[in-house]
């Protein structure tokens, strides 16, 4: 099997963390069958690039943001159509939905070539919001050879449009991301072993909700040797900044992750969507329990009460009861560990192409 990978989502040397869980399955990939080539473009002109071998091309994708929304899957086609005319490939593997599906189907139906989409959470949890994107989005994925999501919740959202997937769990590097001396990371991140600390890592977005996170922090005022970590950047910085015994540290290095997840005592996603939050995978690795609402794929990695606590999205109090409660009990790390021993870059990779095999074959 020959596939071309496509993703906007993909590292560049501007934006080296920008969908390295993308970059993770390519080379999961890579050892079951043959990348000829990944395409990731780019709103800016960005160089060609080699990754682990395999070429990485980053096309320019010209479009105005917001307002060319309903013609960036033809605008996102165009920036593909050179480097899929030519069919040095068995089957297109597209990561989102849209553009990048769209577009890649667009160009299926010109050039004859058989796709298979990868669905990841927003791309159907926020833009099914918007009846256009929703149409685009349905078209593209009915026109695939194979259907992978993320997540079970996702593959039910499908299968009540008619659309029949597969679901992939991401996988995590065990061999980055395993448990650590917590007093060792702190005293290597800068931070105080004797304070203990929640953490959030990921975009400070609304959806992500970073305020209910700072809200329900200042109803733990009566631990006065707990302290709040942000690791992330976003439009959401600046309400998050006047809360008490907060530490906005902005957008980290990749390979520094496990060390703030070493650091932390509890791990916390308040988030109002999902479709799989890696930085739970990678949490659980690290032994450490998760603090998260209990939306989208979240209760597919915490297991509620094992390996974490799951708690309704947009309620400050019950995140902050969970937080307390989080923070007092004794948690088994290796229990943890074990939750998420099912995520596996191998076993996704190998389910991928056992499906396409079996798909493009037909």
């Amino acid at each position: 099997m020959k596939l071309a990978f496509v993703s906007n989502l993909f590292p560049n040397a501007r934006e080296p963390q920008r969908g390295i869980f993308n970059a993770q399955q390519v080379a999961a990939l890579a050892r079951v069958c043959t990348i000829t080539k990944v395409i990731a473009p780019h709103e800016k002109a960005l160089p060609d690039e080699m990754r682990g071998g395999i070429p990485v091309l980053h096309p320019r994708f010209l479009h105005i943001p917001v307002v060319t929304r309903p013609w960036n899957g033809w605008l996102f086609s165009r920036a593909l159509a050179p480097h899929l005319r030519h069919r040095d490939f068995d089957c297109v593997l597209v990561n989102w939905a849209y553009p990048d599906a769209y577009a890649v189907m667009l160009l299926a139906r010109r050039y004859g070539f058989p796709f298979a989409a990868t669905v990841q959470g927003s791309d159907v949890n926020v833009l099914f919001q918007n009846p256009c994107r929703k149409r685009q989005i349905l078209e593209a994925l009915r026109a695939s050879v194979a259907v992978f999501t993320r997540s079970d919740a996702l593959r039910h959202r499908l299968d009540g449009e008619g659309i029949k997937a597969t679901t992939v769990y991401n996988g995590v590097d065990r061999q980055k991301f395993q448990p650590q001396d917590r007093a060792a990371a702190c005293i290597t991140l800068g931070l105080r072993p004797e304070l203990r600390r929640i953490v959030y890592i990921g975009n400070l977005q609304t959806v992500k909700g970073p305020t209910v996170l700072a809200t329900a922090f200042e109803q733990l005022k009566d631990l006065p040797d707990v302290e709040l970590i942000f690791v992330g950047a976003g439009p959401e910085a600046a309400k998050i900044a006047a809360t008490d015994r907060v530490r906005l540290l902005g957008s980290q290095p990749h390979d520094k992750i496990p060390l703030w997840l070493s650091a932390a005592d509890v791990v916390c996603l308040p988030s109002f969507n999902e479709g799989l939050p890696n930085i739970a995978i990678e949490a659980a690795a690290c032994g450490r329990p998760i603090v998260a609402s209990r939306v989208g794929g979240v209760p597919e990695v915490v297991a509620d009460g094992r390996s974490g606590l799951l708690v309704p999205a947009g309620d400050p109090v019950a995140l902050a009861g969970a937080l307390r409660e989080a923070l007092a009990r004794n948690w088994d790390s290796s229990e943890i560990r074990q939750a998420v021993k099912h995520f596996d870059w191998e076993r996704n990779a190998q389910t991928v192409v056992a499906v396409l095999n079996r798909v493009v074959a037909s």
